[in-house]
């Protein structure tokens, strides 16, 4: 019976350490946190609250902008911009410097068979999510026909650590699920 008995503590202090070994080792980059498809984002430079919607079926990161305009000043692109959404009290004014353009694929019903991308200026934004600042892409669309006025696609998820639970909602709000 006690060799039994110290056969298992010996096996156990072998799993406890093989454990505690492993957990020590990972990395902060596969720590991740999981939040809900709807989550809160504030837009830092504005301190304005909207709902994002976390999306893994989306590539990249989108904002709702209306009255985009397009300019150069000093070799550099930049875009002119307001962010509004009918979610939104008050629209907010942006002048940024373009970081890339981005081609979307159409919806089917949208497209002909020459024209199947919309391209969109690329901006860097920055928000605080889950109390954190980060500098995100977002791409400039009109999303005020959609639920939210951002979208959070794979590429800012990534960035953010994060990953998506479609059970649950608004995360940062509540404890429980909604």
């Amino acid at each position: 019976m006690k060799s039994k008995i110290k056969h298992f503590h010996v096996l156990f202090i072998v799993l406890l350490s093989s454990s505690i070994f492993l957990l020590s080792t990972a990395s902060a980059e596969t720590i991740k946190s999981a939040y809900g498809y709807l989550e809160p984002v504030t837009l830092t430079m504005h301190q304005i609250a909207l709902t994002a919607k976390l999306d893994t079926g989306a590539e990249t990161a989108s904002i709702s902008a209306k009255n985009i305009l397009l300019y150069e000043m000093d070799g550099q692109e930049y875009a002119s911009f307001t962010v509004a959404h009918p979610e939104l009290e008050q629209p907010v004014h942006y002048n940024l410097p373009i970081v890339q353009h981005v081609k979307i694929k159409k919806r089917a019903s949208e497209h002909t068979q020459k024209d199947r991308y919309h391209s969109r200026p690329v901006v860097n934004l920055q928000i605080q999510f889950d109390g954190k600042p980060h500098t995100i892409m977002v791409n400039l669309i009109d999303r005020s026909h959609f639920s939210t006025p951002m979208l959070l696609g794979r590429k800012a998820l990534k960035k953010l650590n994060a990953v998506v639970d479609s059970t649950k909602k608004n995360t940062l709000l509540y404890e429980t699920d909604s």
